[in-house]
């Protein structure tokens, strides 16, 4: 049993490559509300970690528009995949008996349509959606959900949170667990060192040591030798 009493992850650029999958539903969305130009995906992604609603609602879209945004991300579903090296780092985990799970600005019906998807919804303990909380990040209700849904509701104090946006970071902060900054994900490194995580970690497999577990073992090529 490792030291560490569980680990929540942020969805989106954490666990799961969505990018071209929400770059597919926003332009569909853009185009829904009659806007000219190319949509402003970066924009877009500047706000993750928040509910879609509210999203839209700061780029002044409608948010009736998000039944349009989910629709055409359900239709692109078969884009979204596994980071490299998740499958791995959730395999370690409940290998050592750490449960996971996950806290996401999606819906917790679209969450879970994502990770089946991907092929790792079996991998993960609790899945907690922006409408299961009544308050979105960087407040720390939708992780201290995370965790009191998971069995003996671990102790934030022992517990990761997983990110990879700055709400992220200060929600996790604000819950009191130990903060890592997901530097494969949708932010720049450098805004989210800016927010003091309490580790960074350049690729998913880099979460192993973070979180005190072997690397896995490399097989070695058929006749491969030291030297």
């Amino acid at each position: 049993m490792s030291a560490t009493s569980a680990v929540v992850f942020d969805l989106d650029g954490v666990l799961l490559d969505t990018t071209e999958n929400m770059r597919r539903a926003f332009a569909a969305t853009w185009r829904a509300a009659g806007r000219p130009g190319d949509p402003p995906f970066t924009t877009f992604l500047a706000h993750m970690g928040a509910p879609l609603p509210r999203i839209l609602d700061a780029l002044g879209l409608s948010t009736e528009l998000a039944a349009v945004y989910a629709a055409e991300s359900t239709r692109h579903i078969e884009l979204v995949t596994a980071h490299p090296g998740i499958p791995v780092v959730l395999a370690s985990l409940a290998s050592a008996g750490v449960p996971t799970a996950v806290a996401t600005g999606k819906t917790h019906e679209r969450a879970l349509q994502a990770l089946t998807a991907a092929g790792i919804a079996h991998g993960l303990d609790v899945v907690i959606g922006s409408d299961q909380v009544t308050r979105p990040k960087p407040d720390p209700e939708i992780v201290l959900t995370a965790l009191a849904a998971l069995p003996d509701a671990p102790d934030a104090a022992r517990a990761f949170f997983v990110g990879d946006s700055v709400l992220d970071m200060r929600s996790g902060r604000a819950a009191g667990t130990t903060v890592v900054a997901a530097g494969w994900g949708q932010t720049a490194p450098e805004t989210l060192r800016a927010e003091g995580p309490d580790h960074y970690a350049g690729t998913a497999l880099d979460l192993l040591a973070v979180f005190g577990l072997p690397s896995p073992v490399r097989e070695t090529s058929p006749g491969a030798h030291d030297g």
